[in-house]
């Protein structure tokens, strides 16, 4: 009985000590593969997993984590870097002079002296500005940009993201067939444009009479088909154009006219603030109602035929960002069909101009004209004197204003220029070719 109680407890005894061994070993082995996991040929066969796992990912995915990973803080997109002035697009010229006109006899054309086609524009939005703009915004620009560049860069991402990208940078990618480059388009320069234009003027002497002074306004409008300016070189530029025009009286209805001017131009720039102009014009002026009077005039009936050729010198001073002074001198030599309209004539203008905004200019002008007529004892002096108000609506339409007085005289008895003149004048751009 005893034996029979030894042998249970030896068995027991075997029992546990071979169960603990076997824990053991399994413990032992468990270990061993653990170390085994991070020697470095094992590291490697976990890198080529990885790699393989990495490879399986969408390529747009990697794309765009690159993407993020690589951004920066980027500079204001609108802020021009070019802080130079730019290549002049327009010259602000003044319309030309060279008006009808003889004398104050019902049976002869009417004296148009003071007339809208006499006013200059400023700045004439018919010519392109080949002399530098003033850069309105200059300052403010490049002070907006030196506060950018102070500025510190601040990361857009967190460190965890920046070490995520180059991670996927470093691996290597699939590789994509290059995009088909699609041909520019070469988009042909414009030669040339057609504009509209209608405007209204009015003063209390329309005739330019001492004796009996009529106060009456006109309504006018008109195309004008021009040409671009064609370069002949690097700083001279040709230009072409035709004009017809309807002037209307409001109340002096019988002599209302039509006009037809031809002109050709060949412009130098001198520097960077002076320009010079030769340019050859011709206008032929024609009734448009018959008189009713006796054998005085029939609708169509040509009252004038003038050729013109102008020599001008001009200059834009830029005295602040938003101030300029333009003047200009201009000698023309005019032959008329009557001759008694051949003249001599000495232009002198002025022009102080503010831009409130980049589309708004304000300004003050002065004219004067001295005319000497060939043909005929008469010499004629002629000033103005008024503010004028330039507005751009959009890039193909702008309104001009004006309103000021007119002084002067002549050696004719019944002519006198003195009186005050108001315009509105409307530019639309029909298109270009």
């Amino acid at each position: 009985m005893r034996l029979k109680n030894w042998k249970n407890l030896f068995f027991c005894i075997f029992l546990a000590s071979s169960s603990g061994s076997w824990c053991c070993i399994k413990v032992d082995a468990a270990e061993s593969a653990i170390t085994d996991a991070w020697h470095p040929k094992n590291l490697a066969s976990i890198q080529v997993n990885y790699q393989q796992l990495c490879q399986k990912l969408e390529p747009e995915a990697i794309n765009s984590l690159c993407k993020q990973s690589s951004k920066s803080h980027p500079l204001d997109s609108q802020m021009p870097l070019n802080l130079t002035q730019q290549t002049p697009e327009k010259a602000q010229v003044p319309d030309k002079t060279g008006e009808p006109g003889d004398s104050q006899k019902q049976n002869e054309a009417p004296q148009l002296e003071s007339q809208p086609s006499v006013l200059p524009t400023s700045p004439s939005d018919s010519k392109e500005q080949l002399l530098n703009p003033p850069q309105i915004n200059q300052s403010q620009r490049l002070k907006r940009l030196m506060q950018l560049l102070r500025s510190p860069k601040q990361p857009s991402h967190s460190d965890s993201d920046r070490e995520l990208g180059l991670r996927v940078r470093l691996l290597p990618l699939e590789q994509q067939p290059p995009p088909l480059k699609e041909k520019p388009v070469v988009k042909l320069k414009p030669i040339g444009y057609l504009q509209a234009h209608i405007g209204y003027f009015q003063t209390n002497n329309i005739f330019s009479s001492n004796d009996n002074p009529i106060e009456d306004g006109l309504i006018f409008s008109g195309l004008t088909l021009a040409s671009a300016y064609f370069p002949l070189g690097s700083k001279t530029y040709l230009n072409g154009s035709i004009d017809g025009n309807l002037i209307r009286y409001i109340n002096e209805s019988e002599y209302h006219y039509n006009q037809v001017r031809f002109n050709l131009s060949l412009y130098q720039q001198l520097s960077r603030r002076m320009y010079g102009e030769i340019n050859f014009s011709n206008q032929q002026l024609f009734y448009a109602n018959n008189s009713d009077r006796l054998d005085s005039f029939k609708a169509g009936d040509r009252f004038l035929n003038e050729n013109s050729l102008q020599l001008s010198l001009g200059r834009r001073d830029i005295l602040t960002p938003r101030l300029t002074l333009e003047s200009l001198y201009e000698l023309s030599v005019n032959f008329a069909d009557p001759q008694s309209r051949d003249r001599i004539i000495n232009s002198f203008w002025v022009s102080l101009n503010y831009y409130l905004q980049k589309p708004l200019q304000v300004g003050i002008d002065y004219q004067v004209n001295l005319s000497d007529f060939t043909q005929r004892d008469r010499e004629d002096q002629f000033h103005r004197l008024f503010g004028h108000l330039n507005y751009r609506i959009s890039d193909t339409t702008n309104m001009n204003i004006q309103a000021g007085v007119s002084l002067g005289s002549s050696t004719v008895e019944y002519i006198d220029f003195d009186g005050w003149f108001f315009s509105i004048n409307y530019n639309l751009q029909l298109g270009q070719f």
